[in-house]
């Protein structure tokens, strides 16, 4: 059976909810794109602590951040995936807290090592 039209009220509230959705997911991607600089200078420091080989440190900055734009983007897409599809059932809600709980980790991690 088909469902009826969204009534007036529940349209707007659909519209509104995709529309925060978005803006959530623009948000945690932005903050993504900057968390891979921190990631990759955290490693450096962190690196810069043990030994002085630049060379060496330079290929792990890279690495490091070659593997945490791929996370980044697995990331961005999946959640965008899950929020336009399941966003009635809250799935992409519990994803965004969880990417946003994550990368707020890695800024206290960034600042305090």
């Amino acid at each position: 059976m088909d469902e009826a039209p969204l009534s007036g009220w529940r349209m707007v509230k659909s519209v509104l909810l995709s529309l925060l959705a978005f803006l959530v997911w623009l948000a945690t991607a932005a903050l993504g794109l900057v968390e891979i600089f921190l990631v990759r200078q955290t490693t450096l420091r962190i690196f810069a602590r043990f030994s002085n080989e630049t060379a060496v440190g330079t290929a792990l900055g890279n690495w490091v951040a070659f593997f945490a734009a791929g996370t980044w983007l697995a990331y961005v897409v999946f959640a965008a995936e899950t929020q336009f599809r399941k966003k009635s059932l809250g799935e992409g809600w519990n994803l965004f807290a969880w990417g946003a709980a994550i990368e707020l980790l890695i800024l206290v991690l960034y600042f305090t090592v």
